[in-house]
């Protein structure tokens, strides 16, 4: 199966970039990979949207122009064994009362039923404790001069089917500059942006989102720059850090706040 699943993303890639898309059975030139609602599904739950509901996996077949085929069947395959998990037809997952990982894999059928011989690459979803906690991580807010670069990283937490606590990967954190001061100055609010480290997004990002890693842990950056000649810097900067736990309620220590003070 693994080597089927390589076989099959290597003979779809080579085409596109060759810009010779060969057609398939059912018109479908190459199908995408396993699409989730959710980076990670909490044990015993169904994989969730970023609303709480509970949602299908999705795999789109696509033809040679470009046109999405919808007259297909798509069957999803658990490829990790013995993890209690259960696949409805429709793309339902449901974790079984472990942590762990589910691995998986989609099949395309045309509408003929004659079988497409592209099989999508394998998906990996972490089952996670259910988060019911964010908390800010320890960091140093308090800066130097402008311009200034400073992370502003939070600890998902939930609980995990023995009751034990643990950090939960693949929770969506939005982090949003909430204010500048002094409020009066309102012209400073365009110098400081959320960005991905060093990698800025955009120069007006005031919002941002990032997702925990398998350690619990999202963070962005606050960056602010200097100030023009003859205007008077800013004294601090608050940020908030939000999020919700896998069934759309928000979590304990939301909103975390980040109070970044600015040293004249």
């Amino acid at each position: 199966m693994r080597g089927r699943t390589l076989l099959g993303v290597a003979v779809a890639s080579i085409a596109l970039a060759c810009g010779d898309v060969p057609t398939l059975p059912g018109g479908i030139a190459f199908i995408t990979p396993v699409i989730a609602p959710s980076p990670s599904i909490a044990w015993g739950d169904t994989l969730r949207d970023s609303l709480g509901r509970a949602a299908p996996l999705r795999v789109f077949a696509i033809g040679r122009g470009g046109d999405t085929i919808r007259t297909i069947t798509v069957r999803y395959l658990l490829t990790s064994l013995n993890t209690g998990a259960t696949l409805a037809g429709e793309g339902l997952l449901v974790a079984a009362d472990t942590l762990g990982s589910l691995r998986l894999v989609a099949q395309v059928t045309s509408a003929d039923g004659v079988p497409v011989q592209l099989q999508s690459a394998e998906l990996s979803i972490p089952v996670v404790p259910r988060a019911d906690a964010i908390a800010p991580t320890t960091v140093d807010t308090s800066s130097s001069t402008l311009p200034v670069n400073t992370p502003l990283p939070v600890t998902v937490s939930g609980v995990g089917p023995t009751g034990a606590r643990g950090t939960v990967a693949g929770v969506r954190v939005r982090y949003r500059i909430a204010s500048v001061y002094p409020t009066s100055a309102t012209s400073l609010t365009r110098l400081f942006y959320l960005a991905e480290g060093n990698s800025v997004v955009r120069p007006d990002s005031t919002t941002a989102l990032d997702t925990t890693s398998s350690a619990g842990v999202a963070s962005r950056s606050l960056v602010g720059l200097a100030p023009p000649a003859g205007e008077t810097g800013a004294d601090s900067v608050v940020v908030l850090a939000t999020a919700r736990s896998e069934r759309g309620v928000i979590l304990a220590g939301s909103p975390v706040k980040f109070t970044v003070r600015i040293r004249r």
